[in-house]
């Protein structure tokens, strides 16, 4: 993870999101199976999801996954990149760097050569520990070890230890601890102001104030409403244009067998964040990962017209096909620019194309050579 320090802050709206991806990324990850196993390749690196699991020293990196992982005393001499539910690291050194995603993190009394990238729901830096960096996103976020330098995102971000530089932060609530001792400059993008104890050092304070209350207009509202609509309407008439079958199909599946459809759209959807972080830590999977990424990117991207326009066409399958189009494509827009429920039928139409792309790979994949493909058919008038 990669914090520009001279970027803008990010929304907590993007804050959120990426809780959200981690949340599942440790949701999938308890849902392993119970086997573990440990392993030592020929390189000395070491990949387990056995939660017992504490080597004396590794030579190389320590890959782990799995639900609870309690490191305690060794020596990893290069790095260590694990994902779980609840991580503990203590009285250890690492000679490379640390990266790490679950709901719990607490690293202790531990020295890190390199920096500290992690993501989780609880995050602790804590006393006696040092890295080169810390970079951190979570709902609470304390560094009260030491390190060069630090980026740090959250609703609520504790500062009690030593920064040799300086620190970014973007936060509801910063809190800068009586033993805080930072050299450089805390650039704080923050909702209200600091709460700075007595005996807390810092070189230099600037405040970047950050409002949650949304403050957009009535016509701001309605204008993104009908800007969403018409885009959306664009991107329907298009894939009707170029796809025609592909709708007709995604139409027929859904009026003959919703339930194969909505169930894979769900399932992949919940499988995309740890098949990525796996292929990522597999090292030769990472253009597998990539492709992957840029895939579900599309499928998002164009998710509300292609649902949008499969609908229109099943409600209206005597009609012209791209009058339903641009119909379904208008409704699809205008509801997913809707505030608080357009996130939700972004999902929801996400999950129908996924639903639908998984549904047509599978059936192609069992036809036997020669056989005619069976696509669902759309009622006749």
């Amino acid at each position: 993870m990669a914090f520009n320090q001279t970027a803008a802050a990010p929304s907590h709206k993007m804050r959120r999101c990426l809780l959200m991806a981690f949340a599942l990324i440790a949701l999938a990850i308890t849902a392993l199976p119970t086997a573990s196993f440990a392993s030592t390749d020929t390189a000395g690196n070491v990949l387990a999801t056995d939660n017992d699991a504490n080597p004396s020293g590794v030579e190389g990196d320590l890959y782990w996954a799995g639900q609870a992982l309690n490191l305690d005393d060794t020596s990893i001499d290069r790095d260590i990149i694990a994902a779980g539910d609840t991580l503990s690291i203590r009285d250890c050194t690492v000679g490379g760097a640390i990266r790490l995603a679950a709901r719990t993190i607490d690293i202790a009394q531990t020295t890190v050569d390199g920096s500290v990238t992690v993501a989780g729901q609880h995050v602790v830096l804590n006393s006696d520990s040092t890295a080169n960096c810390f970079y951190a996103i979570g709902e609470t976020v304390a560094l009260r070890g030491s390190t060069k330098s630090a980026a740090l995102a959250g609703d609520t971000v504790t500062i009690d230890g030593t920064v040799e530089g300086d620190v970014e932060v973007w936060a509801d609530k910063l809190i800068l601890g009586k033993n805080a001792h930072i050299t450089g400059t805390v650039n704080a993008h923050v909702s209200e102001d600091p709460e700075r104890a007595a005996g807390a050092e810092v070189g230099a304070l600037k405040i970047d104030r950050t409002e949650n209350e949304d403050t957009s207009t009535v016509n701001d509202v309605i204008g993104g409403i009908v800007a969403a609509a018409l885009s959306t309407c664009f991107v329907a008439l298009l894939l009707e244009l170029v796809f025609p079958r592909a709708t007709a199909s995604a139409a027929g599946m859904l009026h003959q067998r919703p339930m194969p459809l909505w169930v894979s759209g769900l399932l992949g959807t919940i499988a995309i964040v740890p098949a990525v972080l796996l292929l990522i830590i597999s090292i030769a999977g990472l253009s597998l990962a990539g492709a992957l990424m840029c895939g579900v990117i599309g499928i998002a991207l164009v998710s509300s017209a292609f649902a949008g326009c499969a609908i229109a066409r099943m409600v209206g399958h005597s009609q012209n096909r791209y009058a339903m189009a641009a119909a379904g494509g208008v409704i699809a827009g205008a509801l997913t620019g809707l505030p608080l429920v357009g996130g939700f039928i972004s999902g929801v139409a996400f999950v129908f194309m996924l639903g639908y792309i998984i549904q047509i790979i599978w059936h192609n994949a069992h036809l036997k050579p020669q056989q005619p493909a069976n696509t669902p058919e759309l009622p006749t008038a």
